[in-house]
């Protein structure tokens, strides 16, 4: 999510007022449509009414579908507006509306890159039981080597399985490590939106003190100051779980590290050891983006 906060309040207010895009296309198509009706309608004798009504229900029902949009434009604009003068409910509104979405996101790539039908997932079931298999094996030559220890096929047997299990094993661990590193990473995020929703508290009951202090006439220094700054803050947070999030995306963390075909087992463990220690780094400094946000 690379979306500054004002563009997540033309959103908020957007899908409050419901307002649409309106391409260029749908004017054109709308243009058209009401041409067709009057050039049909123009066809049939005045007699015809059926005919007549119909197609003014349908000019009806386009203009006044035209005139909804455009009315909640205006709408989101005023909204909008006010949210950029620092008016306490819009802004209010623009934060818990924030919150929503980065949690969202948040969970999203989560489930995306840790669920059990992620990459992480399929890759690190399909090692674990590689890793079983390399060491069954490793028991099954040693045992073999220790029964016939001039057995040159026993023997040699027994350190190739031993090394597979080793790479398996490594791969296996720096799998976990990432997923370690990610888990952080989301937790941070999440700390970072139970702050924000802090603020949006903080925010909301100093504006009822503010209101208060209007209907009963008792002045309370700061105030508005207190709102402001409370604001501040919530995009200072804002701004950081944002930067994280699209950077998290940019990224792109792939658990399988590229192409690599679960049916080669040893190839995939090689490129998950090869770029685990690049992908972590990355990762990490996100999480710094977030603990300097």
């Amino acid at each position: 999510m690379t979306e500054s906060l004002d563009d997540i309040a033309r959103r908020c207010f957007e899908e409050a007022e419901g307002v649409r895009p309106v391409s260029g296309k749908w004017v054109a198509s709308f243009m058209m449509l009401l041409v067709a009706v009057a050039y049909l309608t123009s066809l049939f004798p005045s007699g015809y009414a059926p005919v007549f009504l119909l197609g003014l229900t349908v000019l009806f029902l386009a203009v006044g579908s035209l005139s909804r949009s455009l009315l909640g434009r205006r709408r989101t604009s005023r909204i909008l507006a006010a949210f950029r003068a620092d008016e306490a409910t819009a802004v209010g509104k623009v934060h818990q509306f924030a919150v929503r979405e980065f949690r969202k996101q948040v969970e999203t790539h989560r489930t995306r890159t840790l669920g059990a039908d992620s990459e992480w997932g399929t890759a690190r079931a399909a090692l674990a039981e590689a890793a079983d298999e390399a060491q069954r094996s490793v028991a099954y030559w040693e045992a073999r080597a220790r029964q016939e220890p001039d057995n040159q096929l026993a023997a040699g047997q027994s350190q190739t399985a031993a090394d597979l299990d080793d790479k398996l094993r490594s791969a296996l661990a720096k799998l976990d490590a990432r997923a370690d590193t990610l888990l952080r990473f989301y937790n941070d995020c999440d700390a970072r939106l139970a702050l924000m929703d802090r603020y949006n508290q903080d925010m909301e009951e100093t504006r009822r003190l503010e209101e208060l202090s209007g209907r009963t006439d008792v002045a309370i220094a700061g105030a508005e100051d207190t709102l402001l700054a409370i604001g501040e803050q919530f995009v200072r947070e804002a701004q950081a779980v944002g930067r994280a999030l699209g950077g998290l995306a940019r990224v792109q963390i792939k658990s399988l590290a590229g192409d690599a075909p679960l049916d080669n087992i040893e190839y995939l463990a090689d490129r998950i050891i090869e770029s685990s220690d690049a992908e972590r780094r990355a990762v990490e400094d996100l999480d710094r983006v977030l603990q300097e946000g």
